[in-house]
């Protein structure tokens, strides 16, 4: 009996840590849709019902759930969400202050249109820092939008429940129909900086986009 019951224990000893692999490998599931030397993009997957411990980004990072902007510096927890984009910047950032939004709690708003590149666009900037802006973009069913050439072209993050088309050509120039890509959620959409791009919502509701801008010079 004495051997039956050591067995019984290491048993259920190996179920436990099998168990806890299990979950920390679903917790751990982390998808990197795009990162350049400014940022790093994360698509949070974790699994149904499994627990979820707070996670620590070393850099300061931006999470955004449904169109909700959240901020925290570089060593803070919070818990993420299934779905959750995590734009981790990469560089120091310095002077973040709510735009539009009200991103920081303790800060007022100060609200003014996006710049003249943005003109006509549904896009208002929720939060800034010196080196990067953060907007919510809204694209009205069966709408198209261009955005022009830019020295440092932003990136255009598709959110939840987007069916969008997306295409770059030169200034000028026609586009073709085989230069056309589909967009849903989660995609990211940058360009080179002497393209023109065009996106077509062709969703029944309004097609959202996180849009970051980069200040400083080219790249």
């Amino acid at each position: 009996m004495g051997f039956s019951g050591k067995s019984d224990t290491n048993g259920n000893m190996r179920r436990i840590l099998v168990g806890l692999m299990g979950m920390g490998f679903a917790m751990a599931q982390h998808q990197t849709l795009y990162e350049d030397p400014r940022v790093r993009i994360v698509n949070v997957k974790i699994e149904p019902r499994s627990p979820i411990p707070p996670h620590r980004h070393a850099a300061d990072h931006i999470w955004v759930v449904d169109s909700d902007i959240h901020f925290a510096r570089g060593g803070v927890n919070h818990v993420e969400r299934n779905g959750e984009l995590i734009i981790e910047l990469l560089q120091r950032q310095t002077n973040p202050h709510n735009v539009c939004g009200q991103v920081l709690q303790a800060d007022y708003a100060h609200c003014r249109e996006p710049g003249s590149e943005w003109l006509g666009a549904n896009l208002q900037i929720q939060f800034e820092t010196d080196q990067t802006r953060f907007g919510i973009l809204q694209i009205a069913p069966n709408a198209t939008l261009a955005i022009p050439p830019a020295d440092v072209p932003p990136l255009l993050i598709a959110l939840e429940g987007v069916e969008a088309e997306a295409a770059s050509h030169a200034n000028g120039a026609p586009v073709s129909s085989s230069s056309r890509r589909s967009v849903k959620a989660a995609d990211v959409l940058r360009w080179p900086s002497d393209q023109v791009t065009e996106i077509r919502n062709v969703g029944k509701t309004a097609a959202r986009f996180l849009v970051v801008e980069f200040g400083g010079p080219g790249e």
